[in-house]
């Protein structure tokens, strides 16, 4: 293997220079972005493009809000790997020793991901002696002739003010460097979560678990996943494509995918692609840890006799079922002449409210809050390939309309689990608008259809998956409109799945994201939950 160091590829410069401005009571600043195009590589098949050489002036720029600074014209650059071997590269930016601008008060945001403030970025090891720290952007690899490109944004964090400590007179820049390396094969997963959080990861643990024996259901080509039936006995991890790259999943009898936070036990559904971890709520842990019998009762369905502690209360997923708008998460306006009117995402459905109900109770203006990811909820409305001879497919009105999970993967017509979201307008986000529909008020949501069946649920009854609770609740996904009530599907007391109008008051069991690599301590089991 031979390493090539790749050295100064661009220079972002940000110059903050305090200015009174006439009529407003706070600062406004000039932040210059320079970019350079310097390329001492080693090797010339390794080739770097900036999509601009000019300077990217911004005039008087205030502290702004994410949705601001995600319009902001980005850094771009290109690496392409024209070498006849795999690269492996580690994308870095180094704070030069000159900057006095704290860290603490930019956010940076890397191609479409979520942004961050700058400093929770994991620290990489500076090559440059100018340079006083460094942050990892990226661990990734290259294929032959393969080429991948970056947008880089950086702007003042809405909380900075002409009061902030160290804001005034003060100045940052930083340059991008890469350090590349060339192999006869791209890395695992593994090592690259690996290279990007280190091998003390929560994410790169459950990474590791991914099953190599042939127990998990066939990827088809087109991304769905081959499920034909439950799964009790065994315990796994295993992998399929979603929204934002590759998804690891747990599938059956599993014991260590426990997490404790906000005082509330979770169960991890999967790893998602862009390293969020989404999880479904397992009961309050207050109530839980007082309990004598609380080994038997997490051991036993997680509830006993009399109480339900799995689920945060019961609603019905819509009070209104008259027609095709209440399969949504959220609605149009019924009675609407097309489909886009019936299902834009206008009204909260009954059950959105309740779920939104206790994250203002349990999260917003928390210490959790900052742990909180923006990753998508998938409430898919798109039309059945099949239907009933008598359905008309329009998803408008009071017309009889077959959603995709119209058909169980059992039935001939079937149907099977997918971790994608084929329409933008169901993918349930709080402010990302690029990949999901930006129509949250919070980023929290339901477990879907495909995820149950992933997890090991299907037609007949299953104690023995995880996300059994001997209670029934519901999914986020609709099933159908049939001419006369809205359908929605739900997990059962048995823990297979079902359906029932949305009207009916199912429990309520909420999903939440964690942060790539939020979690910190813990095993993953009962008695030793992960943490942040």
């Amino acid at each position: 293997m031979s390493k090539v160091k790749i050295i100064t590829l661009g220079v972002i410069g940000v110059l903050l220079i305090f200015s009174l401005v006439i009529g407003i009571s706070y600062a406004a600043w000039r932040l210059t972005l320079t970019q350079t195009n310097q390329n001492t590589l080693a090797s010339s098949c390794f080739d770097i493009t900036f999509e601009e050489e000019n300077p990217i002036l911004l005039e008087n720029t205030f502290p702004m809000y994410d949705e601001d600074g995600k319009t902001l014209t980005p850094y771009t650059f290109t690496i392409t790997n024209n070498c006849s071997a795999y690269a492996t590269y580690q994308i870095q930016l180094e704070i030069m020793n000159t900057s006095t601008l704290k860290d603490e008060y930019l956010k940076i945001m890397i191609d479409e991901k979520n942004p961050v403030i700058l400093n929770t970025l994991q620290s990489g090891e500076k090559t440059l002696s100018e340079a006083s720290r460094a942050y990892i952007i990226d661990n990734n690899a290259l294929d032959v002739n393969e080429e991948k490109t970056y947008n880089i944004r950086v702007w003042l964090d809405e909380n900075v003010t002409t009061e902030t400590e160290g804001v005034q007179n003060s100045n940052w820049s930083a340059k991008i460097t890469i350090n590349a390396q060339y192999s006869d094969r791209l890395p695992t997963d593994y090592e690259k979560c690996v290279a990007n959080y280190g091998e003390d990861s929560i994410n790169c643990k459950i990474i590791a678990q991914l099953d190599t024996t042939g127990a998990c259901p066939t990827v088809n080509d087109d991304g769905t996943v081959l499920v034909t039936g439950e799964e009790e006995q065994e315990g796994y991890v295993c992998s399929a494509p979603d929204d934002y790259g590759t998804s690891y999943y747990f599938r059956g009898n599993v014991e260590n995918n426990w997490v404790k936070f906000a005082d509330t036990y979770w169960r991890i559904i999967r790893i998602n692609g862009d390293g969020s971890i989404r999880m479904i709520y397992a009961g309050d842990a207050t109530v839980i840890d007082a309990l004598e019998n609380r080994e038997e009762v997490l051991k036993n369905g997680y509830n006993d006799s009399n109480t339900d502690y799995t689920r945060i209360g019961i609603s019905a997923y819509n009070s209104s079922y008259n027609d095709n708008a209440y399969v949504g998460y959220m609605y149009g306006t019924p009675a609407s002449s097309s489909y886009e009117e019936t299902h834009a995402n206008i009204n909260n459905s009954t059950i959105k409210t309740k779920v939104d109900e206790w994250y203002e109770s349990h999260i917003k203006d928390t210490e959790y809050e900052q742990y909180i990811s923006d990753t998508l909820f998938c409430n898919d409305r798109s039309i059945s390939e099949y239907k009933p001879s008598d359905y008309i497919n329009s998803g408008i009105g009071k017309e009889k309309t077959a959603y995709r999970w119209y058909y169980d993967p059992w039935d001939s017509n079937k149907q099977y689990p997918r971790l994608t979201c084929s329409q933008q307008n169901d993918r349930f986000t709080v402010n990302d608008e690029i990949l999901g529909n930006g129509s949250l008020t919070y980023p929290i949501g339901l477990v879907n259809t495909d995820e149950v069946l992933l997890a090991g649920g299907y037609s007949s009854s299953n104690s023995g998956y995880y996300l059994y609770t001997g209670k029934w609740y519901w999914t986020m996904s609709p099933r159908s409109f049939d001419g006369s009530g809205a359908f929605g599907r739900i997990v059962d007391d048995g823990g297979d799945v079902s359906h029932d109008n949305v009207n009916v008051s199912y429990g309520v069991r909420p999903g939440l994201n964690l942060k790539s690599d939020s979690l910190k301590k813990g095993s993953g089991t009962a008695n030793d939950p992960y943490t942040v």
